[in-house]
This record gives structure tokens, C-alpha cells and sequence, in this order.
């Protein structure tokens, strides 16, 4: 009995550190996905060059980028990955625009069929016809670290620049899902209005099937370096006790381990993989309590995340 609890229990971890996946394309001399996780780009419009830049943001290091012409970019076949990113996910982005007057497009999830989407317009944020940010935080010629991220549940909609909210809104139509062509297009304009678009480069795509918390997104900002060549930093592991375990009506989470300044993000996922609660606070009390009101009886994986440190604990709750 014991053996076979193991195994499923070994089943159910595999299960849940799945749910959350991210598509890594680095551009290092290829349209690969790095870990052979996802189909390749596609180019779209003439064929760009892989070049040697400066990233002036990260210390003036060099690495390869895309470099690509006006109205050209690339595509990823979100078919091909079987469907990868629905109606939840993150798209973030390291590129630098060449022109910024009027409209320049950043992100078209309709297959060039419609003129919505993410634009750069005159360095301000836009999603075309909804929003368009205050600030005009993009520099032509600089590099941009570029986020979108949208909820299923609440259908809200965050565009980031250096890990600052710029646009948000609610997006009750599904402009910024994927149509049933099945692909993501960067760079690239549609056809309705013509050329809305720049030259530039890109030095990093990466695609989440989840929508990345304000904390990761500021945690990848500060590590930019990291981030773009794809060096990271190792996880260090860290116990959390849980009590009483199993739990009737709530269980404490000890985060003692944790830096007591900083937040810390706790998730809950159920048997089935499902994220089914999260929180996000600062450790400083040492200790948080979640209560089980509404979650069905069983075996739960309690994920608690703080820049490099995770900690993964099991809760039985009756």
C-alpha cells in the first residue's frame, strides 16, 4: 500500500509542476524553441537577420537578435502547439523598434485580419481601439522589456513596460485571444490598414500558459540579464510546515524560511493539477492561514514561491 501511495503521489507532483509551462525562444541563431517544447517561428514577411547587438540595459553586453524589415516578424503556430496558449496566458517580449511615429504594431492575435491589437504608438502602449497608456515609455533605438498578460476568469488585460502596469482593461470580446487561424503574429501589420509597422529586432519571445503575478514579472524585470540569455538563477529549496495536517476548516503555512520584507505567493492545486487558490503577501508575520471553506476533501500541493526560493508541501484536507 504504501509503494503504490508513493507512485501516485509522485503521479500527482509531475501532474501539477506541468500545469504551468513557458515556450522559450531565445533567437540564438535559430527560430527554435529551446527546450524542443514547441514548434519554430515562422517568418513573416521578408526574412530577417541574425545579428550581434548591444543591450545597452543589461551592462552593454552582445548577444544575437532578429533583426527584421518593416511589416516583417515572426509567428508562432499556436495550433501546432496544441493550443497552448487559450484564454489565460503571458507574452514577454525584448525588442526595440527602429521608428516610433504613429502606429507600430507589437502584437496581432488575428491573423492580419483585424486592425486590434498591441501597438507602440508614438512610445505610448496601445491596444487598438480600447486603450492607449498615459506615459510613452518607449525610446526609439532602446530596447523595451514588454509584457502582456490576460485572466480567463476576470478577462482582464495587463500590458507592462520595465514591469510597470501601463494598459489594462477588460477584454469582453476576446480581442486578445487567439482567433481560430491559430497563430500569434509579432511585428507583423494586418491587412486592413496597411504598413503600420517598424523595423527593429528582437532578442527574446517568451510564452506562458498562465498569467504571470505583478511579483514575476518585477522578479524578471530586476534580472533582465538573466532573463534575455537565459541564465537563471537556481531555486533554492525551502521547507514549509503545514498544520494541522490533514485540515478540517483551514491550516496554517509557515513561512519562517522566507525573507520576512519581500511577498511571497502560496498556491493551492487540487488533485487534477488545478489551481484552486492564491494568495500573495509579504512573510513578515512568519506564518499565513488559509481557510478550506468550499475545496473538496483530499490530497492538495501547497507551492510557495519568493524570487529564487520554492518550497512544495502536501495537504490532506477532510
Amino acid at each position: 500500500m504504501r509503494k503504490i501511495t508513493l507512485i501516485v503521489l509522485f503521479v500527482f507532483s509531475v501532474v501539477l509542476v506541468s500545469a504551468q509551462q513557458m515556450l522559450y525562444y531565445n533567437l540564438e541563431n535559430t527560430l527554435n524553441e529551446v527546450n524542443g517544447n514547441g514548434p519554430e517561428l515562422t517568418v513573416l514577411g521578408t526574412q530577417g537577420q541574425f545579428v550581434v547587438e548591444e543591450l545597452s540595459e543589461i551592462n552593454h553586453n552582445t548577444k544575437t537578435v532578429y533583426r527584421f524589415e518593416k511589416n516583417s516578424g515572426l509567428q508562432f503556430n499556436n495550433t501546432a502547439a496544441s493550443n497552448f496558449m487559450g484564454e489565460e496566458y503571458s507574452i514577454e517580449l525584448y525588442f526595440v523598434f527602429d521608428e516610433l511615429t504613429s502606429w507600430k504594431r507589437v502584437i496581432d492575435w488575428k491573423n492580419r485580419q483585424s486592425d486590434k491589437g498591441a501597438y507602440i504608438y508614438y512610445g505610448q502602449l496601445n491596444f487598438y481601439n480600447i486603450v492607449t497608456s498615459g506615459e510613452a515609455p518607449v525610446e526609439q533605438g532602446e530596447y523595451t522589456y514588454y509584457v502582456v498578460t490576460r485572466k480567463a476568469a476576470s478577462k482582464e488585460v495587463l500590458i507592462y513596460t520595465d514591469a510597470m502596469v501601463m494598459v489594462t482593461f477588460t477584454d469582453d470580446l476576446n480581442d486578445a485571444v487567439i482567433s481560430d487561424d491559430g497563430v500569434l503574429n509579432f511585428f507583423h501589420d494586418d491587412l486592413v490598414v496597411k504598413d503600420e509597422a517598424s523595423p527593429g529586432a528582437v532578442a527574446m519571445i517568451k510564452l506562458y500558459n498562465y498569467a504571470l503575478s505583478q511579483e514575476e514579472i518585477t522578479a524578471n524585470w530586476e534580472d533582465i540579464g538573466g532573463q534575455v540569455f537565459g541564465i537563471k538563477e537556481p531555486k533554492v529549496r525551502v521547507p514549509v510546515l503545514v498544520y494541522p495536517n490533514p485540515a478540517v476548516y483551514g491550516f496554517v503555512a509557515d513561512l519562517s524560511g522566507f525573507d520576512q520584507a519581500k511577498p511571497v505567493e502560496l498556491m493551492l492545486y487540487n488533485e487534477a493539477g488545478r489551481l484552486v487558490y492564491v494568495t500573495r503577501e509579504t512573510a513578515g508575520a512568519g506564518r499565513t492561514e488559509i481557510g478550506t471553506a468550499g475545496l473538496s476533501p483530499g490530497l492538495y500541493l501547497l507551492k510557495t514561491v519568493q524570487g529564487n526560493k520554492e518550497a512544495v508541501s502536501r495537504i490532506v484536507i477532510r
